[in-house]
């Protein structure tokens, strides 16, 4: 991989670069997970429908997922500091745009926009690093950009709870705002680099992507109140399947193309795209729905349940620290499956969850699924990297991050909907209005109603033991799509283990493999 460098801010320590990146990639999962805690009183603020109300999380996943690959290619042609400062900027003054929010439309435009901000962020800052470090110190910075990630994934429910106690939900995005503005405007000592062999960026498939990802989302999210059958619904749909449609079309045609779809026929790539996808749907709506749970029944302020989340994810974050040398003792298939085995039986066990049900209760089963979850964190996107030729190893992360994001975006609409649909059903002869109800409940409004804790509660049941299921059955296609072999579906091998002269869009791949180096320590 060529790189260009300007001089400028080559002098500062490395330990600079490091302490920008990380800090501005903490902000990332710290905005996915954290605002839901404020949901409730967003909602008693602003008086959002339930569907309004779910895009202050959707409009963030839309955003991110579809644009990572897109600012990808950006970065390395027109330079990497230059599209991590505007970026984190752009991150930073949606944040402070959220905390002067003066309806729901404005908070979820402000959304999406951080969204944008994050998918520049995370891509420049990764490529950033591995061009300002070189081996083993490579992979120490990228152990700490990976902590990074998970610290804010872990703590931040808890975070957010605090700032909602102090300040309100306004407060939520406080934190976001001022540290991100903050790296924006010291990030100009950051060493720029580019990629001169770049290939050019994807417009037909940037659009084709982004826009059937919104509508498929959008159909999920207005589906329970508007039906399944309704218009809109239904266009909204067709009109997705024809964009994606569109988008295959174009990535087939494109000698450059954004999203290399021959990497389908590795076995091995396709099976941790399959467990990630898997991750997504099982655990992301126990991260977004499990805070609204534990207020609207339990009526629990937003720190009380962010705590409580800690029982989840620091074990995740502990376990993936000590899970990076098990691929030395244990083959890679075989722990990731015993981590879909391992989630599986502590979501099976989380139905103990019930009104009123004492803490230590829910301890283990939380324990459970953080551990098994920490399993793959450590290893999942070294695998995905480490699946093709090295010469794609860039393509192949790059490509590995979007469906991983696209999956979590989909699994958060996908559940909110879920719990608003069964709950109306549930409620439906035993209250006035059921679909009020069930709205109110999935804003995470308290309720004294012990029929009403009774039917959401069976709701979130389903979810649980939708996930178990999922990721109990997806431990012997992990087992299968993993094994070692020579050669894959179509003859494409799992790891090419001769070199060969990569093309344009290989090259173009390889220059963003610290994306995948960064996930893979």
């Amino acid at each position: 991989m060529k790189i260009s460098s300007s001089h400028r801010g080559e002098q500062r320590p490395a330990w600079v670069t490091l302490l920008l990146i990380s800090l501005s990639v903490t902000l990332v999962p710290l905005s996915l997970t954290g605002p839901a805690v404020a949901i409730p009183d967003i909602a008693g603020d602003l008086h959002p429908g339930a569907q309004s109300l779910q895009w202050v999380i959707n409009g963030y996943n839309v955003t991110f997922a579809s644009l990572m690959l897109a600012f990808g290619t950006l970065a390395d042609r027109i330079g990497r500091r230059r599209v991590f400062r505007a970026g984190v900027g752009l991150f930073g003054l949606a944040a402070l745009f959220c905390t002067l929010a003066p309806s729901i439309v404005f908070l979820d435009i402000a959304r999406a926009a951080a969204g944008v901000g994050a998918a520049a962020t995370l891509t420049s800052g990764s490529t950033l690093l591995a061009a300002r470090f070189e081996s083993a110190a490579r992979v120490r910075a990228f152990a700490v950009f990976g902590t990074a990630l998970g610290a804010g994934l872990a703590f931040g429910p808890l975070l957010s709870g605090a700032m909602l106690s102090v300040m309100g939900w306004r407060g939520v995005f406080a934190i976001p705002a001022v540290l991100g503005l903050t790296v924006a405007l010291t990030s100009r000592v950051l060493q720029e680099s580019k990629n001169p062999d770049a290939r050019p960026l994807d417009r037909a498939g940037t659009v084709t992507f982004t826009g059937g990802l919104f509508l498929l989302i959008f159909a999920l999210v207005q589906a329970p109140a508007l039906g399944w059958g309704s218009g809109l619904v239904i266009g909204s749909l067709i009109g997705c399947v024809l964009l994606l449609t569109g988008f295959v079309i174009v990535e087939h045609r494109q000698s450059a193309p954004m999203f290399d779809l021959s990497l389908l026929r590795y076995p091995g790539f396709v099976g941790v795209n399959v467990a990630v996808i898997v991750l997504a749907f099982s655990l992301l709506p126990l991260l977004v729905l499990l805070p609204t749970y534990f207020s609207a029944v339990e009526g629990f302020s937003a720190v009380r349940g962010g705590a409580v989340l800690l029982l989840f994810t620091g074990p995740a974050v502990i376990v993936s620290m000590l899970a990076a040398r098990l691929p030395q003792v244990v083959s890679l298939r075989v722990q990731l499956a015993a981590a879909m085995v391992i989630m599986a039986v502590g979501m099976g066990w989380l139905t103990v969850i019930a009104p009123h049900v004492g803490l230590g209760t829910l301890a283990a089963p939380l324990i459970v699924i953080g551990v098994g979850y920490g399993l793959t964190l450590a290893v999942l996107d070294g695998a995905a990297v480490s699946s093709v030729e090295l010469a794609r190893s860039g393509m192949a992360s790059g490509m590995f991050n979007a469906m991983r994001l696209t999956a979590d975006t989909a699994a958060a609409a996908v559940g909110g909907s879920l719990m608003i649909s069964m709950t109306a059903a549930g409620l439906t002869g035993r209250v006035p209005d059921p679909r009020a109800v069930a709205d109110a409940l999935n804003a995470g409004l308290h309720t004294t109603s012990l029929e009403a804790a009774a039917v959401f509660t069976d709701a979130f049941h389903v979810i649980l033991w939708i996930g178990a299921v999922t990721a109990l059955l997806t431990a012997p296609v992990l087992l299968f799509t993993l094994r070692p072999r020579n050669t894959g579906a179509g003859g494409a091998p799992n790891r090419a283990p001769e070199p060969h002269e990569p093309s344009r869009a290989e090259r173009a791949g390889a220059g963003r493999q610290p994306e995948g180096v960064s996930q893979g320590t």
